[in-house]
């Protein structure tokens, strides 16, 4: 599971190689945005280097991502002409 700007969040490893259906969903996402964004509007040229990693990880809300997946069939047979 690849976060846009920040790599790796995590790895699953699938119980059988298949299709799987699956719903993402999360929690306090605005909040953390909002703190984020008073934080860096906080900010001035003279604050510490490490004022915003420290307020980052001081934040009062946790952002939870979820990812529920299921899965749905086999893979169908990859026909060598496609390839």
């Amino acid at each position: 599971v690849g976060q846009l700007d920040r790599g790796p969040a995590d790895e699953i490893t699938l119980p059988r190689p298949g299709v799987y259906e699956g719903h993402a969903w999360w929690q306090n996402r605005q909040a953390a945005a909002d703190y984020y964004n008073t934080t860096l509007d906080q900010l001035t040229d003279d604050s510490p280097e490490d004022q915003l990693t420290e307020a980052w990880n001081n934040c009062p809300v946790t952002e939870r991502y979820v990812l529920d997946l299921a899965y749905t069939r086999e893979l169908e047979p990859v026909d060598e002409d496609d390839l």
